[in-house]
């Protein structure tokens, strides 16, 4: 399958995964069997979000409780500036290669755009949910914390909303998917593009063998059910092949970034290579990039994102055709 960049103003013949193929004007994108016509204002969001080749490249960095774990266990200081320092160091060093960063409203968010570290050519992509979900019924349910204005408010490009879906015991009517459409609902109002990042996940009650052995299967089901209520792009788990990937793309109508979900470095590009070649659009990578800066001094830290982090990222870019 041909990969799906985004191109919105070209005279260029537009590859299947790019947004100026999948979005030119009200024309159905490209490979879609039902096209969704965005807005204008979707529209170039998309385009302040990517590559000049039209890709998703964002770098994930609205890590939160996981980020103040992390350091905690290692025996240093998470604090609030401990982590916007991160934070921007992480940005300075790998947004200006980036088409886009994710960034949280608690540690990065404003602080980051008003020192003048987020790029003036980057985009933005704002999480929205606050970090972990709540356990309701057995289920994990999400929070969010900002509406479209805050998100526009912050400087952000776009919005996302992480949830954790199991389909097998909700549906659009739960309470993800009622959370979901709200926001949906209320981003279009604000001609405000949403992006919706679909995790599983095991039970507590379930054996880690027949998880695994469903695994794809219900990823599939989590992103048609995430769809339908209204998210734009989706930013997914591999399926763990390239034929996953194919019957993925294939199964939804609106494009989806891989993420990395802190494998290292080496796997993710395997996975990407696969992902692209199925029919991703792009990437939205945190970890795989920079989780050995968390655990670094200041002048290290530094040291590794400006080499090893620009490196990898280097790499991801050249995956993508």
């Amino acid at each position: 399958m041909s990969p799906r960049r985004f191109f919105v103003n070209s005279t260029l013949p537009a590859p299947m995964n790019t947004i100026r193929g999948l979005m030119r004007g009200s024309v159905p994108c490209v490979g879609y069997k039902r096209a969704r016509v965005r807005t204008t204002a979707e529209s170039r969001a998309l385009q302040q979000l990517t590559t000049a080749d039209g890709w998703l490249a964002i770098v994930a960095n609205d890590q939160r409780q996981s980020l103040v774990a992390l350091r905690e266990q290692a025996g240093l200081p998470a604090t609030a500036e401990e982590l916007r320092q991160l934070k921007a160091d992480i940005v300075a060093a790998l947004g200006r290669d980036a088409s886009g960063v994710l960034l949280d409203p608690e540690f990065a968010l404003p602080a980051l755009v008003d020192e003048g570290v987020v790029p003036r050519d980057t985009g933005i992509l704002v999480a929205t949910e606050r970090s972990g979900p709540q356990a309701v019924d057995g289920l994990r349910v999400a929070d969010v914390l900002l509406a479209p204005t805050d998100v526009r408010r912050l400087g952000g490009t776009a919005a996302k909303l992480l949830v954790y879906v199991r389909p097998d015991h909700e549906d659009a009517e739960g309470p993800n998917g009622r959370l979901v459409s709200r926001l949906a609902e209320a981003c279009a109002a604000a001609d405000l593009l949403l992006f919706v990042e679909v995790l599983t996940y095991r039970r507590s009650d379930e054996d880690p063998a027949e998880y695994g052995r469903r695994k794809t299967d219900l990823g599939l089901e989590a992103a048609l059910l995430v769809e339908s209520c209204g998210a734009r792009v989706l930013k997914l788990e591999s399926p763990g092949s390239e034929p996953g990937c194919r019957r993925l793309t294939e199964a939804l109508t609106v494009p989806w970034a891989l993420l990395s979900a802190g494998v290292d470095h080496e796997t993710f590009k395997t996975t990407l290579q696969a992902a692209v070649a199925g029919g991703a659009s792009g990437f939205i990578a945190g970890r795989s990039l920079w989780k050995e800066a968390a655990l670094l001094q200041p002048p290290e830290r530094r040291a590794f994102l400006l080499g090893e982090g620009r490196r990898r990222l280097a790499e991801l870019l050249a995956l993508l055709p």
